[in-house]
């Protein structure tokens, strides 16, 4: 926010910022006004008028999550948090402010050092060195298994294979899967036999990793 820097459409931002002192400051009532407007809600699926669209705002753009945002993404769904050097149980990834804690998911996913006040020192450059992570990490798969995550505690759960599969992508994509996305999941549950566990962990790991699976 600065003169080098204008906004996009500076009569919205203004219209916003009224409407902010209309409502009192109400932060839940303004977040509602966002969350509800036309615009908050575009798909990012495009159609061959806007498919080359990137300044009118015509569809959603797909945008690479921060280091710290991706980290808390994770520790939600797997239902096991972060644990931080030096820091209480419990903090999100979000609120450590410690730019020196040596941390391999921050540094490989560019969260900024702050050497500098230039926001061009955080990366969005995807590598080959995040989806090895994301894919093979003891760190990621020591989430999705462990003894009190989500996955776990869904497993043994008095669940048909459709309400666990429900579950999990409830708690990934915020949705219930497609009838094609059930009968290619349902395959996990073919394949492990009487193991709901390892075919809970397999349907998480895959929708964690899936390259577009809203």
């Amino acid at each position: 926010m600065r003169d080098t820097n204008p906004a996009t459409n500076e009569p919205l931002l203004e219209a916003l910022a009224q409407h902010m002192r209309d409502t009192d400051y109400d932060l839940r009532q303004f977040t509602r006004t966002v969350l509800e407007s036309r615009a908050y809600q575009l798909s990012t699926e495009t159609n061959p008028t806007n498919e080359l669209d990137d300044q009118n705002f015509s569809h959603a753009a797909h945008k690479t999550l921060d280091a710290e945002v991706l980290l808390d993404a994770i520790s939600r769904v797997t239902g096991v948090a972060e644990r931080f050097n030096g820091w209480p149980a419990g903090y999100r990834a979000i609120q450590i402010w410690d730019n020196r804690m040596p941390s391999y998911f921050f540094r490989i996913f560019g969260r900024p050092v702050r050497a500098t006040v230039c926001e061009c020192e955080r990366s969005d450059q995807l590598s080959m060195a995040q989806a090895l992570h994301l894919l093979n990490s003891p760190e990621i798969a020591e989430k999705i298994s462990r003894r009190h995550g989500r996955v776990n505690r869904l497993s043994q759960e008095d669940f048909t294979r459709d309400d666990l599969l429900n579950e999990l992508y409830l708690c990934a994509l915020s949705r219930c899967p497609k009838e094609e996305e059930r009968s290619l999941m349902s395959l996990a549950f073919d394949e492990n036999g009487d193991d709901r566990l390892a075919a809970a962990e397999d349907i998480l790991w895959a929708l964690m990793n899936s390259r577009r699976p809203a």
